[in-house]
């Protein structure tokens, strides 16, 4: 299918305070998660500076930080737009998740009263308070600094240096996951009983619930789309 010009509103009114970038990156990050933008569809500068009210350098910050973290994607001769991975790509994406995420929660469940433990809950109660206020740029930030931690914390240097090299891709995973399925319950669900299961050591049900973790909700996103 081919891209489609982006042309929105990204209501709110002109971007006023704090850092620009970030809060330009907001806006734009709502919009993704709404259906505003849609994955696929060529984002016009012109268009998103004045409907910001922000000068179009400042736009191309915020816009180069999206396309850092993965949601755009930068397609040479043909500007920028919004991420639209195939199904291919999601499920290959998730192959490698579940094989580097189940020896990130096997080696985390070696301790599991210990320091990188109590980060992995206190990365999950920060998603969960996210999740629980309704704010869906929020939820997507925190749903992948979860997942995040959880490699980050395994105390592995391998995955701790493999985690740059993927995390563009998983977050175009993840942000497609909360902009097609918007299941806050179902977010909660899955997360709690994730790390409740990484805390009880039990490698066999690791390894099968970060499997499902990842699957089910892959399964699910390529099915919609």
């Amino acid at each position: 299918m081919d891209a489609q010009d982006a042309a929105v509103s990204l209501s709110g009114g002109a971007v006023v305070s704090q850092t620009l970038r970030e809060q330009v990156a907001r806006r734009i990050r709502r919009a993704l998660l709404t259906g505003e933008l849609k994955p696929g569809q060529r984002i016009k500068e012109v268009h998103l500076a004045e409907a910001l009210g922000v000068s179009r350098p400042t736009l191309r910050e915020s816009l180069q930080q999206l396309i850092h973290e993965g949601v755009l994607v930068q397609v040479p001769y043909k500007g920028i737009h919004v991420a639209q991975p195939t199904a291919e790509e999601l499920a290959d994406v998730a192959e490698v998740r579940i094989a580097l995420e189940t020896m990130a929660a096997l080696k985390l469940s070696r301790d599991p009263h210990g320091a990188a433990m109590a980060a992995v809950r206190a990365a999950l109660r920060t998603h969960l308070d996210a999740v629980d206020a309704g704010d869906d740029v929020q939820s997507d930030v925190t749903h992948l600094e979860l997942h995040r931690t959880i490699w980050e914390q395994s105390g592995s240097v391998t995955l701790q240096k493999l985690w740059p090299l993927v995390g563009s891709q998983i977050q175009q995973a993840l942000t497609l996951d909360q902009a097609t399925v918007r299941d806050p319950q179902r977010d909660r669900r899955l997360h709690c009983r994730l790390v409740d299961v990484i805390e009880s050591g039990d490698e066999a049900a690791i390894a099968a619930e970060v499997h499902a973790h990842i699957h089910a909700s892959v399964s699910e996103l390529i099915r919609r789309l």
